[in-house]
């Protein structure tokens, strides 16, 4: 997350700043979710770690849709994933 600062020669003094809301909160905790079960996936391989991580995102929140984005990724990623090769 990035926070305003004030830059001086002697280093950064981060500025306060007012607290998120509620619901801002729990959709950044949701997407850092996704984010860390994507990373697992991408260094661990499998497809059910991938397809865990599109059903983690709160965008996507539905199976089949998570199967279809799961199937296209590995399909567009094949060559860049070892584990799908």
């Amino acid at each position: 997350m990035e926070v305003p600062a004030v830059v001086r020669a002697g280093g950064l003094e981060p500025l306060p700043v007012p607290a998120l809301p509620d619901d801002m909160t729990g959709l950044i905790s949701a997407v850092a979710g996704y984010e860390r079960l994507a990373l697992d996936a991408a260094v661990h391989g499998g497809r059910d770690r991938m397809l865990r991580a599109m059903l983690a995102h709160p965008l996507v929140g539905q199976v089949d849709r998570a199967e279809k984005l799961t199937d296209l990724l590995m399909a567009g990623n094949r060559r860049h994933l070892a584990w799908a090769r």
